[in-house]
């Protein structure tokens, strides 16, 4: 299986910034926060995940 690529972790703030930019004229502060923060950490959960399920041993 290929090795996921290393640049992953890092796409996490801009789907932070995406989801913040989309979601702010319908949620309030601290909903939005809490949005821009799961969707931040998805890019850097799929990137171990990815490393968990095609790890070789």
């Amino acid at each position: 299986m290929p090795k996921p690529p290393a640049w992953i972790p890092f796409t996490g703030p801009v789907a932070a910034g995406v989801t913040a930019g989309l979601a702010a004229p319908h949620l309030g502060f601290w909903p939005l926060v809490i949005a821009a923060t799961l969707m931040g950490l998805v890019p850097v959960i799929g990137y171990q995940l990815w490393k968990r399920a095609h790890h070789e041993r």
